[in-house]
């Protein structure tokens, strides 16, 4: 303890109250006790390069909450760093290990109500998080994550919500319909995809869920909500008769490049011993004789971007790396493509083939 341990983290204060865990009457080290409490409490308290030791000052959080649960001063230090701390990770821990420790003290679930309705973004989340898991039976919790989901001001709250509400009030008779509302008309992308995400998980069977997700696939104003309806039909639907047609109409005409690349990809994971994938990955890739205008209309803006040609010629070598015609497309994209990042990975395929 009377080392200074900013250099390593504070670490030696760490294994000092492992150490401490393991004495058996601490009542006989009363006084180092105390001392080793007051080096965490100044931890946590900690203002010198605060954003570089934030992690220690939130382990410090779980070290009090551990190693002193039972002292005087533990409770009303979680309790003030919930409510004040000015990082929210130290917030965010102290809330957790108020559920943890204290879940049948009476000012936890008060305080956990108000934190869930009044605070910060982060604090709101983590607080609706800690009353489904500690409180799902209590008469306060099923409102007070639906009231989340539907009107929080932001979206990752509502995201939190959803899934909460999916996991631990699937049965309850409100929950279908507002994760159906949610996915048809919030105005945040994020929760439309949480939303259709957790009705194909938790209602897959229902027979609205297949409708929507065919509807969002078709007509969502935006390109990651259609992407994630179509990850959704191929992995849960792929032997409905109008998934692949959905699949196949996304990869000729989605505007989003992106989601055409991950339609391209679903179709050659779910289809690929069907004789007919070769050639429509081929058209795809543009690259035979017979289909030199590019069938996809991608142009590079970013280098991270993926180009759907490229999938589909990856597919290709992955499920057809034999097929009399595979050469041929590599060497023609290596030599005629516009786009260079796939000459490039075309060349480098082909001399692996050499």
């Amino acid at each position: 303890m009377a080392q200074d341990g900013e250099a390593y983290e504070f670490g030696n204060l760490f294994l000092a109250g492992d150490c401490l865990s393991e004495v058996r009457n601490r009542y006989e080290i009363q006084s180092t006790d105390t001392e080793l409490l007051n080096c965490f409490k100044d931890l946590i308290h900690y203002s010198k390069n605060r954003h570089k030791f934030h992690y220690s000052r939130f382990q410090a959080v779980v070290a009090v909450a551990t190693h002193w649960q039972d002292h005087p001063d533990t409770l009303p230090l979680l309790q003030q760093l919930a409510r004040y701390d000015q990082y929210w990770m130290v917030r965010r821990t102290a809330i957790q290990q108020l559920a943890l420790g204290y879940k049948d003290h009476p000012d936890t679930l008060p305080l956990l109500q108000q934190l869930a309705s009044f605070d910060k973004e982060d604090v709101r989340r983590t607080a609706i998080e800690q009353l489904a898991q500690g409180y799902q039976d209590h008469r306060d919790t099923l409102a007070l994550l639906q009231q989340s989901a539907r009107f929080d001001q932001h979206s990752l709250v509502r995201c939190r919500a959803i899934i909460l509400l999916a996991l631990g009030y699937k049965d309850h008779r409100d929950t279908l319909a507002l994760l159906q509302q949610s996915a048809r008309s919030d105005k945040d992308s994020r929760v439309r995809r949480t939303a259709l995400e957790q009705l194909a998980q938790a209602y897959q069977d229902h027979r609205d869920t297949l409708a929507l997700l065919q509807q969002s696939a078709r007509s969502d104003k935006n390109s990651s909500v259609r992407l994630t309806a179509i990850e959704q039909l191929a992995q849960g639907y792929q032997d409905h008769p109008d998934t692949l047609a959905i699949l196949q109409e996304s990869v000729r005409s989605d505007k989003d490049s992106w989601l055409r690349s991950t339609a391209i990809e679903q179709l050659a994971q779910g289809w690929h011993d069907q004789p007919w994938l070769f050639k429509f990955l081929c058209v795809r890739v543009a690259a035979l004789s017979e289909h030199r205008t590019l069938n996809d209309p991608f142009e590079r803006k970013k280098s991270w971007d993926d180009n759907p040609r490229q999938i589909a010629l990856n597919a290709i070598l992955n499920y057809y790396p034999n097929h009399s015609q595979t050469r041929s497309l590599l060497q023609d994209r290596a030599e005629h493509d516009p786009d260079p990042k796939l000459r490039e990975f075309a060349q480098k395929k082909l001399e692996k083939l050499r």
